[in-house]
């Protein structure tokens, strides 16, 4: 089957391995002049399978107003006169239940640890350089409120029978699992340590797998193609308008993050996925760089090794389409940073805003549309990286007719409410 695989993200250029591993005949077109150029370009680094307590949950409701007027805060809606984001909004708040958020935390950590299992193939397979560590991840805790919460939220999750259980360390046994957290003058009481997570370069692992899926499985990839305009006749899409021309396969795919919504919208399917922005540093790394990937969960920003750099990331600022990099959200990253690790050399830190295509319940959006040719895959969030490897295979299976190895339930659209 020739099919057109729409963006070369993490997300398309998995999705193009897997089909092209299979024996297709893969397209894939791509605005910019290589792979991974936007979210997948700078993001935190972490393959965070576990994390599956989606944004929409009920801690974070009380907290949405107050947060709504920091600069700094971990989670910022700027309101627009913008119907999709109110719309989407709306749909936030009612994922903010007890009921919805345990939903969808299952869905998050079923596909989570089917990624792992995929994303282990992968590598194993190509024997790509991008700087992975297993060494798990640890998340620190300032608040004992908080920390309750996350071991009550770890059990709930064993009790799915998932897999994944953390472990919860005092603050002596975290800086004994990381000793570069001897110096931080964070006063952080204690930490969850997963040790099924792990870390790396999002962009070498995009770009390494491009370069692989070129060479080894004669996939073409159409840079410098800007994508006009999805044309259906029926049930179908007939083909596809770009600057280079017409281009025509058995089936589409729509990879395009958080533009995703902008190239379907036009043809009656109004997925619900908007622009997320994050923000991330990156330092050199100094002689005592921390090498365990860390995430704060006061602030909500994650840490990795990746070589001899160190990568900061988080902050959520839903603000429609702008990709403007404010340095009020790149502050609280650097002032982060400096507390934990105060030898960081912030002075040099490259600085990196992207759009993540988020849902309003957390799940990505996976599968076919109403069009019986054109299918998703976007609307991962901050996880793109985690569960892509989980989602490529589940669509390559939807495409071929194949029954999925995990439940879909809770991934495919339109969704239920």
């Amino acid at each position: 089957m020739k099919i057109a695989v729409l963006g070369a993200g993490v997300a398309g250029v998995t999705t193009a391995y897997v089909l092209a591993s299979r024996g297709h005949d893969v397209d894939v077109i791509e605005q910019a002049s290589e792979a991974a150029t936007e979210c997948s370009y700078a993001n935190g680094g972490q393959l965070s399978y576990t994390h599956a307590e989606p944004w929409a949950n009920p801690g974070v409701f009380p907290k949405l107003f107050k947060w709504m007027f920091q600069d700094d805060a971990p989670l910022v809606f700027r309101l627009l006169p913008d119907p999709h984001q109110i719309k989407w909004s709306l749909q936030f708040l009612l994922n903010c239940s007890a009921k919805n958020a345990h939903r969808n935390c299952e869905t998050m950590l079923r596909l989570g640890m089917y990624s792992r299992e995929k994303m282990h193939t992968i590598d194993e397979t190509t024997k790509l350089d991008f700087d992975y560590r297993k060494e798990g991840i640890l998340h620190i805790f300032t608040d004992q409120k908080a920390l309750d919460a996350a071991i009550a939220h770890n059990r709930f999750q064993m009790s799915l029978g998932l897999g994944g259980e953390e472990v919860e360390l005092s603050r002596e046994e975290c800086i004994a699992k990381e000793p570069a957290l001897a110096s931080s003058t964070k006063p952080f009481i204690g930490g969850m340590y997963s040790a099924v997570d792990e870390s790396g370069d999002v962009r070498m692992f995009t770009a390494g797998l491009a370069k692989y899926c070129a060479e080894k499985l004669g996939v073409t990839f159409h840079y410098n193609t800007r994508i006009a305009w999805l044309r259906e006749k029926k049930s179908k899409i007939k083909h596809i308008e770009t600057s280079k021309g017409k281009m025509t396969a058995d089936a589409y795919i729509v990879c395009l993050g958080a533009y995703s919504p902008k190239y379907v919208r036009g043809l009656g399917i109004p997925i619900p996925v908007y622009p997320m922005k994050g923000y991330s540093i990156t330092v050199p790394a100094w002689e005592s760089a921390p090498t365990l990937s860390i995430t704060d969960d006061e602030k909500k920003i994650v840490f990795s090794r990746l070589g001899d750099r160190i990568r900061a990331a988080g902050t959520a600022e839903f603000a429609g389409y702008n990709q403007r990099i404010r340095e009020k959200r790149i502050r609280p990253l650097l002032t982060c940073m400096k507390e934990i690790f105060p030898e960081a050399q912030t002075k040099k830190a490259e600085k990196w805003a992207c759009l993540r295509p988020q849902t309003p319940d957390g799940p990505p959006l996976v599968g076919p549309t109403k069009y019986n040719n054109l299918y998703l895959h976007t609307g991962h969030g901050t996880l793109g990286w985690t569960q892509s490897a989980g989602t490529a295979h589940i669509l390559a299976d939807i495409i071929e007719d194949r029954e999925p190895e995990i439940s879909i339930d809770g991934l495919t659209f339109p969704r239920r409410t």
